[in-house]
């Protein structure tokens, strides 16, 4: 959806967060049409020291799901050509569910996860498409997919409306319900998406996106883009009730990534100002600056980076609504986008949303295939809202062929503020273990 300059830096990231196979099983292959088979299935177990769902204790579960896809193009002259995707996915947690409690370990469900058919013009010049399919904004800030993913562990206060399967730390469900996307991308550095996105998705209400999405695109110096977005429908009361005040709000985003024509350096900057609405007026914005630089004639190719991101929060002071909604966010270039720290963006908090955060993120290629990567999170207080945290994530990535990889990790979580200590229930360090595989076909 969104082309981006990649760099050594956001390439070995992405490749360990998310490492995609060119191959697939081809059923049938013409000169003017394709059938091929897609699989991409993904394993993990993990474990907490404390936990976040009410109840005292560690917690032990693992998570699964496996997705397959049949993907169809046909050629129908020397200028157009339809294709369409049908997939379906089958997910569950099992053990004791995950640290915040979405989940209990009983879930099994297999679901429609893709359904969407499109016509291109001209290798591209313009690409319509509609049904259900995975959308991803840029950076993924605001949007990569409607992936979060309850279980039965809310089912006490929402009488199961809020369960999609379960896996809730693997955000397999990655599609929204419907769309409908254009794309042009014509010869020359200006591109642009028109589209609309309908969540089914109860914890996220059901909401509705249209948008406009226009990017300058230089392949030596970077990406620059701007999006106008509105919320054009919203179950107000649905699921948790949570995000009320996103109904009819308006979102601006201005971002820019890329090298800046220097090479071994990558950079990236993203704005949202959010306002309006129909409930209440928002008032919110956040914005992120990050900076690295990969150390090319070193032993391991070091490649260090920093970024530091902040999140507005209400102001008990006014009548308007000054916590930033950060909408339907992902991870597009592997840990940390736009999921921040592994216990606190999934289990503890913050999530993207009153508070200040900095990140230091050093990468290690020792071989091809294997990377060594470290985070430090920083987490700063904002308001009344009293989120500091300290959490440092070890992670190592291996991939064993080009479809299997291993990715174990292990985080120290350290709660600071009254909010964190109060959720976990102690001032004590939380250490997190995880083993992950991949696969992908």
């Amino acid at each position: 959806m969104f082309r981006t300059i990649r760099n050594p830096i956001s390439t070995a990231i992405l490749l360990a967060a998310l490492p995609v196979s060119a191959q697939a099983a081809m059923i049938s292959e013409k000169e003017d049409s394709t059938l091929a088979f897609n699989v991409e299935a993904m394993a993990s177990a993990m474990s907490l020291d404390e936990n976040y769902s009410g109840t005292p204790g560690d917690k032990k579960w693992q998570e699964a799901y496996i997705k397959g896809d049949l993907v169809a193009t046909r050629k129908i002259n020397a200028d157009n050509s339809i294709y369409g995707t049908l997939g379906v996915i089958a997910l569950g947690t099992f053990g004791d569910g995950d640290g915040i409690g979405f989940t209990t370990g009983d879930e099994r469900k297999v679901h429609l996860e893709n359904a969407f058919a499109g016509w291109t013009h001209k290798e591209g010049l313009i690409d319509i498409s509609v049904g259900r399919q995975q959308f991803t904004l840029g950076d993924g800030f605001l949007i990569a997919g409607d992936s979060l993913a309850p279980g039965e562990g809310l089912d006490g206060v929402s009488n199961g409306s809020l369960d999609r399967g379960g896996a809730y730390y693997l955000a397999a469900r990655k599609s929204f319900d419907n769309t409908a996307v254009l794309k042009v991308d014509p010869e020359g550095p200006l591109r642009g998406d028109l589209f609309w996105l309908k969540s089914d998705n109860q914890i996220q209400q059901n909401a509705e996106l249209t948008g406009l999405n226009l990017e300058y695109v230089d392949e030596n110096l970077g990406t620059l883009g701007a999006t106008y977005m509105q919320v054009t429908d919203l179950d107000v009361g649905a699921g948790l009730a949570a995000y009320d005040n996103r109904d009819g709000m308006n979102i601006f985003n201005l971002r820019a990534q890329g090298s800046a024509g220097v090479e071994n350096l990558f950079l990236n900057f993203e704005y949202v100002k959010e306002s309006g609405g129909d409930q209440v007026d928002k008032d919110a914005s956040a914005w992120t600056a990050e900076a690295g630089w990969t150390f090319s004639n070193l032993p391991w190719t070091p490649i260090v980076n920093y970024r530091y991101a902040s999140f507005s929060a209400d102001k008990a002071s006014t009548a308007d609504d000054e916590s930033f909604d950060p909408l339907f966010f992902g991870v597009t270039r592997g840990f940390g986008t736009w999921f921040q720290g592994e216990v606190a963006a999934n289990y503890a908090g913050p999530f993207n949303s009153g508070n200040d955060v900095n990140r230091l993120d050093i990468t290690l290629l020792p071989q091809e295939n294997i990377a060594l990567g470290i985070q430090y999170w920083k987490f700063g207080k904002k308001e009344d809202n009293d989120f500091e945290a300290n959490e440092l994530d070890l992670y190592a990535f291996w991939g064993i062929n080009d479809n299997l990889s291993f990715i174990p990790l292990i985080g120290f979580y350290e709660p600071e503020g009254s909010a964190n200590k109060a959720a976990q229930g102690n001032d004590d360090t939380n250490v997190y273990l995880q083993a992950m595989v991949m696969f992908n076909y």
